[in-house]
């Protein structure tokens, strides 16, 4: 009689083992026993048919070689039920004790070449419902943060509207005098409205709200945008060329997509020399939405292609902003299931690349 005769016949006594050893230490006495065990029996088969497959021996019955699975499912309903991750650890460590106790009430021993597998295949399950239950712990405590960062800015961006807008009427009435003092004043109260939109921006679309899709033209997505930059690149006398290849209508969340190319478009704008030519270039091709920003910037400098994507790193820093336009644009991308990259032109420029899919399942962006 091998191990796996044991864990066959006596699996029931096996689970009774590890219950008594782990109720009202590792997890609460009131805890229902099938909510307690969980995936447990399951990695008992499977280690059942790893002991039966190392002796050449057909399986059990069905397939139950996806150990991983089992433990991963495991360690997720760990965490919802609130086991810290210590806990389960050692669970599996009291199921490991449990079978060597079963076995050896059975009369039975248990060689080293069982012992290594019943290690081996602990070791694995302990690695996965490590790795899942600390996975959805991570996604859960950035999705409370983002939340509560969306509230704070939330919260924050009505009396600041409201301050700004006072501050506009004050000026209209010519309350306020319109010197370096006051100009001072206006340019904070707006940039740190920026700020506070931008905030709110990053923290929905990483809390992965769903899309809000709507159909729209490549060519009226980009004119809007084009509209947007007007005002600036008229004060410096830059010219935003638009073309667009092979328009076609785009199943997108046309505001998260707006925002992001308006995104890089500002950017372009602001970073290129007087007097440049910035190039807002679109088509579709493989059931892709293909957008091109293309500044005259002078390239980037050493090192920056790899961070240029980061919140609050500026591609200048001699010029005003908060470095979150282009991280803003990566999330919209993410968000559509798409890519952004950027193609640094030494001494020219760059070009911003943009790819969303023409239609996707994606749900992951901000509510419209």
């Amino acid at each position: 009689m091998g191990l796996h005769d044991v864990l066959s016949d006596k699996a029931g006594v096996v689970m009774e083992t590890w219950r008594e050893a782990v109720s009202g230490t590792l997890a609460p006495e009131s805890l229902p026993s099938l909510e307690l065990q969980n995936h447990l029996p399951d990695f008992l088969k499977e280690l059942t048919d790893a002991l039966r497959e190392a002796e050449g021996l057909p399986r059990c019955g069905e397939d139950t070689s996806d150990l991983g699975a089992t433990a991963a499912g495991h360690g997720e309903q760990r965490l919802r039920l609130g086991f810290s991750l210590d806990s389960v650890v050692r669970e599996y460590g009291s199921m490991r004790d449990a079978i060597m106790k079963t076995a050896h009430d059975a009369g039975v021993h248990v060689t080293m070449a069982e012992m290594q597998i019943v290690f081996s295949c602990s070791i694995t399950a302990i690695a996965r419902a490590v790795t899942e239950y600390t996975q959805q712990r991570d996604a859960e405590l950035q999705r409370r943060a983002n939340e509560h960062f969306a509230f704070i800015a939330h919260e924050l961006r009505n009396p600041l509207s409201s301050a700004l807008s006072a501050f506009q009427l004050l000026q209209q009435r010519g309350v306020i005098p319109e010197d370096r003092v006051s100009a001072t004043l206006g340019r904070g109260l707006k940039q740190t409205s920026e700020l506070i939109d931008k905030t709110l921006h990053i923290a929905r679309v990483a809390s992965g709200i769903e899309l809000h899709r709507e159909p729209a033209m490549l060519s009226k997505l980009l004119a809007d945008v084009e509209d947007g930059s007007t005002t600036d690149a008229h004060s410096r006398s830059i010219h935003v060329d638009v073309t667009v290849e092979n328009d076609q209508e785009l199943f997108v969340d046309v505001r998260l997509v707006r925002s992001a190319v308006g995104n890089l478009l500002r950017n372009a704008v602001k970073y290129s020399h007087d007097g440049a030519q910035v190039h807002l270039r679109g088509s579709v091709t493989n059931e892709r939405a293909v957008i091109e920003i293309e500044d005259g910037c002078g390239g980037l400098a050493p090192g920056m292609v790899e961070s240029v994507f980061t919140p609050f790193v500026r591609m200048d820093s001699n010029t005003t902003g908060f470095g979150l336009g282009l991280a803003i644009a990566k999330q919209a991308a993410d968000a559509h299931g798409g890519s952004i990259r950027v193609q640094n032109l030494p001494g020219k420029g760059c070009i911003f690349v943009l790819e969303i899919p023409v239609q996707g399942e994606t749900v992951s962006a901000l509510p419209s």
